[in-house]
């Protein structure tokens, strides 16, 4: 398998890794600003604590505390003051960073191959983008906050404990290594349930989402009552595992909390006895207590900051297995464009397989000249959409090789091929949006007449006039306000506007009754002019006028050749034109 461009977005798999490439990507400076303010704030914080010990001395030696009151309220100010600053400076940088990350987790997914997209609902592919920018910002934000803040606390709690009772420091230490240990371990463990969790969330959340797309099919078979009872395991399993991921985390406060408290505690009395005995003075012992407080605070945190840092990196590590799951057709290093001269085809002894082992192709070949009107023809699973796909380069062939005007597709670059392409499928690809957007997408840059001008060639331009809005008319999801052959004629417009040299139909005019049928088919007459075209029909009477009509069986080109020649051979194509009575079922 060929590596991804250089032009493809890159991005790390692991969630650790995925993190440090936004931390150190463009951000750095933003979240070295931000580290600075915590660790000014959380200084002021803990020089709250020294002021508070000056001022309770001065207050018990009845001497001047006007100075230290000052100082303490100052600190309570500041201290407010840096906090805001962060919070304001922290959201600006988190969202300019959640916009990087889904514009190029967004690039990703695009690069992907039909049949991801086809393996994975669209509803949760749009959750686990943003589920990744969202969760990776988060992750982000918790380190740059709580990082420095507990660096701070512990330095300072480190200092006054070196300079007034040495002796704890040792302890002190082992119950800091202790305690990290405990927690990564514990933290670890909740990962799985975190992961779990998350699974189940999108499974619910895709769920919902592909029965609310088909609203249509749910009103039809009157299906509520029974979609509702469907989406009842889904959100069972759901709260099933969020229950296990909210016990197994409180266990792990409950743990972390204890161990603090009990240090905190043996940390205090000792620091009672030395103040009882005069050994450490009244502003020092106060200062130490405040400290305590204060670090006993955010040690009571830490299980609540640890929960959430670990079941947000469990629900990245989910979306990003989902989305940066490795390309399975990409672009080579030297890939170039594709130069159209005259849109020949040829597939040289193509072989093709399905991953689930099913053979498709097996040493096919098929040349198509330059200009030449080829229709696809044979039954169900005989091959006709997979040969057209293998043309796109939808799939990686086994073997053999798929040449344009001589050049192996395999080594041009997949937006060339593409854009050397223009489809009608049966199945038109439409977007919630205007008429205008949908028929524009063939090519952005044109202009007002000549996207008219488009519409009246695919005989659209009618129906979009007397609509409310006309052009700017929203068509719904999928195109679900247009009627069948309204959305087929939108799909031919599009075509006539990407004007592009190789031109393919799937059953483009299967929607259509006999009139617009008709209208069509002239449309495509004058659209297929100077170009080369591959047809793939199952109503016979609309290739007719091929110069070439191909019929595969089982993978096989069976027969091959004008309509009337393929008639008069009394073959398989002849037998199909039989049961079709002249075309029509």
């Amino acid at each position: 398998m060929n590596t991804r461009s250089a032009t493809d977005t890159d991005l790390p798999r692991h969630p650790a890794a995925f993190i440090w490439h936004y931390t150190k990507g463009g951000f750095r400076g933003q979240l070295f600003a931000l580290a600075l303010l915590i660790c000014f704030g959380t200084g002021l914080d803990a020089f709250q604590a020294f002021a508070l010990g000056h001022l309770v001395a001065a207050v018990a030696a009845k001497t001047d505390a006007v100075m230290w009151f000052l100082v303490l309220t100052g600190t309570w100010l500041f201290g407010y003051l840096f906090s805001r600053g962060y919070g304001v400076f922290s959201s600006y940088t988190v969202m300019m960073m959640r916009v990087r990350i889904h514009d190029e987790v967004f690039a990703y997914l695009l690069h992907h191959a039909p049949r991801y997209f086809l393996d994975n609902p669209s509803g949760t592919l749009a959750h686990k983008i943003r589920l990744a920018a969202g969760s990776c910002t988060t992750l982000i934000d918790y380190a740059v906050s709580n990082g420095p803040r507990f660096a701070v606390l512990l330095s300072v709690t480190a200092y006054m404990m070196v300079a007034n009772v040495p002796g704890v420091v040792p302890y002190f230490v082992l119950f800091l290594v202790v305690f990290t240990a405990i927690s990564a371990w514990l933290a670890q463990y909740l990962r799985t349930y975190a992961k779990a969790s998350s699974e189940a969330a999108t499974a619910q959340s895709s769920r919902i989402v592909d029965t609310v797309a088909n609203w249509d099919s749910i009103l039809s078979f009157a299906r509520n009552a029974y979609e509702r009872g469907a989406l009842m395991p889904f959100s069972e399993d759901e709260a099933a595992t969020q229950v296990k991921l909210r016990v197994i985390a409180t266990v792990m406060r409950v743990v972390l909390h204890v161990m603090g408290v009990a240090f905190l505690a043996w940390f205090l009395w000792l620091a009672l006895q030395d103040a009882t005995t005069g050994t450490v003075n009244l502003a020092v012992f106060t200062t130490l207590v405040s400290l305590s407080v204060l670090v006993s605070a955010h040690v009571n945190t830490l299980g609540d900051s640890l929960f959430v840092f670990f079941e947000t990196y469990g629900n990245l590590a989910s979306a990003l297995d989902t989305i940066l799951a490795p390309h399975e057709v990409t672009d080579a290093p030297d890939a170039k464009p594709l130069v159209v001269t005259g849109g020949a085809i040829a597939l040289n002894n193509v072989s093709f397989t399905y991953p689930d082992g099913t053979p498709v192709f097996h040493g096919l070949n098929l040349a198509i000249a330059a200009g030449e009107k080829v229709g696809l023809v044979g039954p169900s699973g005989a091959g006709k959409s997979t040969l057209v796909k293998l043309i796109r380069r939808h799939f990686p062939i086994q073997s053999g090789a798929v040449t344009i005007d001589r050049q192996d597709i395999a080594g041009v670059t997949w937006e060339s091929l593409h854009h050397a392409m223009a489809e009608v499928p049966q199945n038109p690809g439409l977007f919630h949006r205007s008429v205008r957007e949908n028929i524009l997408y063939g090519r952005p840059t044109a202009t007002e007449a000549e996207m008219v001008n488009a519409a009246k060639l695919a005989h659209c331009h009618e129906f979009i006039a007397v609509r409310a809005g006309a052009y700017d008319a929203i068509v719904g999801e999928r195109g679900m306000k247009l009627s069948g052959g309204e959305k087929q004629r939108v799909a031919v417009a599009r075509a006539f506007l990407k004007d592009a040299p190789i031109l393919i139909l799937d059953e483009a005019t299967s929607s259509l009754d006999s009139e617009a049928e008709h209208l069509i088919q002239d449309a495509l007459l004058n659209l297929m002019k100077g170009r080369t075209v591959i047809a793939i029909a199952h109503r016979l009477s609309t290739i007719m006028g091929m110069d070439r009509i191909v019929v595969l069986q089982d993978g096989r080109i069976v027969e091959e050749g004008a309509h009337e020649t393929l008639l008069a051979r009394n073959g398989v194509y002849a037998q199909m034109w039989k049961r079709q009575v002249g075309g029509f079922m």
